[in-house]
């Protein structure tokens, strides 16, 4: 049995000190009494800006605690009847699943590491150690496949390389396809690679290499430290940040109107009036075009949302009777024969003795799967991991599937760079409009995007300018 040292992650461990400041009153407020949060008379009486935010997501909740916890009077517009956005646990199989977000993502002074520290929410790290079959379905070789994390390492760095001597830029999958050319390959080097790629790009970015920008790529920034997991779900950093806070739920945004001095947001339930507000909604929901400014946002930024891409990663949740693989290790990694299928399934058995598996998926292959019923995906599986633990292995007894691209509240799971944008869109999104629109989210964070510590992050950035602007 091989063993999986070190899961395949490409992302660069890269600490940011300097943001973590504003970080540290956020995190503080989130422990003290309830008495010490102002009523909502004191607010309205501070002579304090009323600031709207559209979305309960966690750049949201990060905008409006602090600015709350700074005396504005800040009300949160939910179109759905939650919140937390793509922060999503569910409890239906009897153990806490999350759907959307799973990983704190570098624990070294990582906001949401110290919340869940402050707040004494469990996590338990994960090494993304882990069994490996072949496309032959035995256990995979170890030898070979160290010897194939260094050709994928070494493969990667030259496609970058290469990318940046580009006058033109070109996808991911072209400049490593021009790599691999000069080398000799063996059929099962190649499908090693292949599979590596896929699980460091593909299942990471929620993006096909052929999309992805290789003068872009892996340009943002990491904590360092390992991944931890939630084992009681991810929603509870949600419910901290949401304590007090004034959240309307089922309100679906239809416009925003800022031609006078205000702003005024329409939804489906009726309209609100405020000074500014602070717009979370996912790059998906705003390339969809779902709600209307007035007047028309700037160019430059429409050109931005139109140039930037959402990927999708998509989990397909498989309850057994009890485990029937190895439950000590964080991962199970298959090397398939078909170009495009499951290669990848996280224990969730390690965490809270749960006998579920959990598979990743991510670009097209995630999106094909939503076309498929639950049956279809289960026999496609099971098909799969019988060739490895053979026939005599149970049917799963539940099964859960997201459906991220076709959520109406996304349109996908988070942001990426695709071929002919740059880093730059998303600081054009980002940009405040007449100092009465401010946006936040994941997609407009440069250093950390498609990351829940860089929507955070970015809801403090807005909170942060709001009281420079308005305060």
């Amino acid at each position: 049995m091989a063993k999986i040292k070190g899961w395949p992650r490409n992302r660069r461990q890269f600490i940011q000190l300097g943001l973590f400041a504003a970080v540290l009153a956020v995190s503080s407020s989130c422990k003290q009494k309830e008495t010490a949060n102002l009523s909502a008379s004191n607010k309205a009486n501070s002579g304090k800006a009323n600031i709207l935010v559209i979305g309960a997501g966690i750049a949201g909740l990060a905008a409006a605690r602090e600015l709350q916890n700074n005396g504005f009077k800040v009300t949160i517009l939910e179109g759905r009847d939650r919140i937390g956005g793509r922060i999503y646990t569910d409890r239906s199989l009897g153990y806490a699943i999350d759907l959307g977000a799973s990983w704190i993502h570098g624990i070294q002074n990582n906001p949401i590491g110290k919340l869940a520290k402050d707040s004494n929410i469990k996590i338990l790290r994960t090494n993304y150690d882990g069994e490996f079959y072949g496309t032959n379905g035995r256990p995979g070789n170890e030898n070979q496949l160290s010897q194939a994390e260094s050709l994928y390492e070494d493969i990667i760095e030259q496609a970058k390389t290469l990318g940046e001597r580009l006058d033109k830029d070109i996808s991911l999958a072209e400049a490593v396809k021009r790599v691999i050319k000069k080398k000799q390959l063996t059929a099962n080097q190649e499908k090693l690679v292949q599979w590596q790629l896929t699980s460091n790009v593909v299942v990471e970015t929620g993006a096909d290499m052929e999309s992805l920008s290789i003068q872009q790529w892996d340009e943002d920034e990491a904590f360092g430290g390992d991944d931890f997991l939630f084992p009681n779900g991810y929603d509870q950093i949600s419910q901290i940040l949401a304590k007090n806070l004034n959240i309307k739920l089922q309100q679906n945004v239809q416009e925003v109107n800022y031609t006078g001095t205000g702003v005024t947001v329409k939804t489906n339930q009726g309209s609100f009036s405020a000074d500014a507000v602070v717009i979370t909604l996912p790059l998906g929901v705003l390339k969809a075009e779902q709600v209307k400014f007035l007047p028309a946002l700037p160019s430059q930024k429409t050109t931005a949302i139109q140039r930037l891409a959402m990927g999708v990663l998509n989990k397909v949740i498989l309850k057994f009777p009890k485990p029937f693989w190895q439950t000590e290790y964080d991962m199970i990694g298959v090397i398939n024969s078909a170009e495009k299928d499951f290669s990848e399934f996280v224990n969730l058995y390690k965490y809270n003795s749960a006998p579920i598996l959990v598979g990743l998926t991510g670009g097209s292959f995630a999106r094909s799967l939503e076309s498929l019923s639950e049956k279809e995906i289960a026999q496609q599986v099971m098909k799969l991991l019988r060739k490895s633990y053979g026939n005599n292995i149970p049917n799963p007894e539940k099964i859960l599937r997201t459906q991220w691209s076709k959520d109406l509240f996304s349109f996908g799971a988070y942001s990426y760079v695709p071929v002919g944008a740059t880093m730059k869109d998303r600081d054009t999104l980002a940009k405040p409009v007449n100092k009465r629109l401010f946006f936040a989210g994941e997609a407009t964070s440069r250093d950390y995007p498609a990351t829940v510590h860089g929507a955070f992050l970015s809801g403090l950035r807005e909170a942060k300018n709001i009281k420079a602007q308005l305060g």
